[in-house]
């Protein structure tokens, strides 16, 4: 849910625009280019579409042998930017799905949100098989949680400076806009409409039946997208997960970062042994 509320302040403060406005903007994600070193990592994959909703969804897998990590992208963004994973998962003996998100990258549609993406995870997973890890970043892990409580099995997940409430990033985004209490509670409102679940089903304690899996929770304390304190709120809530802070990452740099790629690597080899190894792409 990164960026989430910036892209919703563009037009000025919430008094000048309506919340249904405001609401529009939060669900409607920016396309996002590949960079030329990502649609090489994408080239190397193999494609395929997930219908989702009526809509196709791009999708691409690394590998032939391994068990399956799933990487799951944030708002604004797409499968590629996670692309510095793929190679060292690889090499260590495993194999790599990604996709674009509805409304981002090569995928169809125009609005999503933190549950329709969940619910993406979930259509991709049934499409192509179970997967045995994930790693999420920012509302990619959100999304996650989604998925966990409504059926997705992993035996070990990575979070990467993700929000840990719905109802904690409208809050924010009312207060950025300068929004009253009323046009706080009607952006609320308008949210639940859009995801066809009241807010507080998003809220850890509702979610928390999926949290049975080992986790390595990782941010940068001085994360100015998502606050640090999502993270502490997910690791006090999720009893087998550890928080390992990473400063000086910020919200985007973290997913390319060599030490970030290290950890999450390391927590995945520990809960889910590769049994080849040196895959190729």
């Amino acid at each position: 849910m990164s960026n989430l509320s910036s892209q919703a302040a563009t037009p000025q403060l919430g008094h000048t625009i309506s919340v249904a406005s405001i609401l529009n903007k939060m669900v409607t994600p920016r396309r996002v280019d590949a960079s030329e070193t990502e649609r090489a990592i994408l080239a190397r994959a193999t494609f395929m579409h997930v219908l989702h909703k009526g809509h196709r969804l791009a999708v691409w897998r690394w590998g032939t042998e391994g068990p399956l990590v799933l990487l799951v992208h944030g708002w604004d963004s797409r499968a590629s930017h996670l692309g510095a994973f793929v190679e060292p998962l690889l090499a260590a003996g495993y194999r790599v799905l990604a996709f674009d998100g509805p409304g981002q990258g090569d995928s169809e549609g125009v609005r999503s949100n933190v549950v329709d993406l969940g619910q993406a995870i979930l259509d991709v997973v049934e499409a192509t098989g179970p997967v045995s890890a994930a790693i999420g970043h920012s509302m990619g892990s959100a999304a996650l949680l989604y998925a966990f409580a409504h059926g997705l099995e992993t035996r070990a997940t990575v979070h990467i400076a993700g929000p840990s409430s719905l109802r904690g990033v409208l809050i924010r985004t009312a207060a950025m806009l300068e929004l009253n209490m009323e046009q706080g509670r009607e952006l609320i409102s308008l949210m639940e409409g859009e995801t066809g679940l009241p807010v507080d089903d998003m809220e850890l304690s509702a979610l928390a039946q999926g949290l049975r899996h080992p986790a390595l929770i990782l941010h940068d304390p001085e994360d100015r997208e998502i606050p640090f304190g999502e993270s502490e709120r997910l690791n006090t809530a999720w009893a087998q997960a550890t928080l390992h802070p990473m400063p000086g990452l910020g919200h985007r740099r973290i997913i390319s970062a060599v030490p970030a790629i290290d950890l999450s690597l390391e927590l995945i080899a520990r809960h889910v042994p590769a049994h080849t190894q040196n895959s190729s792409m």
